[in-house]
């Protein structure tokens, strides 16, 4: 716009001048020629002052229409640009409302149907080994999973399992903790209702199908590693060898079929019948065995029905080689299940090597079982029983204990 203004400016002059000159021509007797020579000179200098003005001028005014032109069209383009984003996020909003449905799909799928389980015994050490991989099976075939928590109360287990019956679960599974005549009511229940019925270490009679164990042959593994150890590695003196059982009999033949092998096999061999507690649990077989030694500080051995008890009577003979100096090798403890406190001792973490066989059971592999024997059932599938057999793991065997345990490692946190 100054440029323009310019260009007016210098045209005024011009007229002006052109003025003076016609002005200076009436006067010619007042006015030289030579001053009408440079009026003329300065005005065609103006002229082309103006001329150049006006084609600067122009030339901006131009500039300017091509830099509107420009920003129109940069206007039009992030319009085009927003108009395209918007596109884009309502596309994309779309994409995230339908992964979101798929991933609640997902995370919710219709179940196939309720499994509880009953173990009866909650706290003990092998509970985890066997009920989570249960539980991930059940869960990876579509089915919701729910458990008790008897924690070794014999009426409470019932009340369990008669809670699973009132609300239409569609199958149980559970270790009569307490032998099979007090369930039976509630079993006859279930059934009235069409609910599955698997037992778990026993046959429920009136039950779809049962998982057990070959507990006779794992007691008589467990009672022949302790003879090879008497034979073979015992420091102390035969004629004053003394031993101790813990037994469980209340949970029936599941129970009994794993002591009375091993009480008549060593007492055959050895001439000594044992002292007898029950325990199933770490504490009370610690209890029973300071009772046991302070009768018999020389007692030689101790095999529990279960590991959880044996590792109580490990604890007590501990203290006793700590304080009083005992040879270790006067000393045999052994147990069953496979419990991973054992498994870490007859893998290397005893110090003394007085923990000497585990009768055991693979728990992962059972509990993935504990699942797949009533889903079948509930899929149409023939009925099925499924026998576990035992493994003696002994020190020598430590590798094999390892593995195991890193087998159940993640159940264990």
């Amino acid at each position: 716009m100054r440029m323009v203004r310019t260009w007016r400016l210098l045209g005024l002059l011009l007229v002006l001048a052109l003025v003076a000159a016609a002005c200076g021509a009436e006067e010619v007797d007042t006015t030289s020629a030579g001053e009408a020579a440079a009026a003329q000179a300065q005005a065609a200098a103006a002229e082309a002052e103006a001329s150049a003005a006006k084609a600067e001028a122009d030339a901006a005014a131009a500039a300017l229409a091509t830099a509107q032109a420009e920003l129109e069209a940069a206007q039009a383009a992030a319009a085009a640009a927003m108009e395209g984003d918007e596109a884009s996020q309502a596309a994309l909003a779309d994409a995230e409302a339908a992964l979101a449905a798929a991933e609640q799909a997902m995370a919710e799928p219709e179940s196939r149907g309720t499994i509880a389980f009953s173990y009866g015994n909650e706290g003990s050490g092998i509970y985890p080994i066997v009920a989570d991989p249960a539980r991930l099976e059940a869960e990876r075939r579509g089915y919701e999973w729910i458990e008790g928590s008897a924690n070794g109360d014999c009426e409470k287990q019932v009340q369990d399992i008669e809670g699973f019956v009132a609300a239409g679960v569609d199958a149980i599974v559970f270790l009569p903790l307490c032998g099979v005549d007090p369930y039976l009511p509630v079993v006859q229940s279930a059934k009235d209702a069409g609910i599955v019925i698997v037992g778990y270490s026993t046959a429920i009679p009136g039950g779809d199908s049962s998982i057990v164990y070959a507990n006779i042959d794992g007691a008589r593994a467990v009672a022949a590693e302790a003879l090879r150890w008497l034979e073979e590695d015992f420091t102390g003196d035969p004629s004053t060898f003394s031993w101790a059982l813990f037994t469980f009999d209340q949970c029936g033949v599941a129970c009994t079929d794993r002591t009375d092998p091993i009480r008549q096999i060593i007492t055959e061999a050895t001439g000594v019948a044992p002292l007898e507690a029950e325990s199933v649990a770490e504490g009370s077989g610690l209890e029973a065995t300071e009772t046991f030694l302070q009768a018999d500080p020389g007692l030689n051995m101790v095999i529990g029905i279960n590991d959880a008890g044996a590792l109580g009577a490990y604890q007590a003979f501990v203290t006793q080689i700590e304080q009083d100096g005992r040879d270790p090798g006067e000393i045999f403890v052994g147990g069953m299940d496979g419990q991973n406190e054992a498994l870490e001792l007859l893998a290397g973490a005893d110090e003394y090597g007085i923990y000497r066989v585990s009768g055991a059971l693979i728990l992962d592999q059972l509990g993935k079982a504990v699942a797949d024997l009533p889903a079948n059932i509930l899929e149409g599938q023939p009925p099925t029983s499924l026998v576990l057999n035992y493994v003696a793991i002994t020190p020598g065997m430590g590798s094999f204990a390892q593995q195991v345990l890193e087998n159940y490692a993640e159940f264990l946190g």
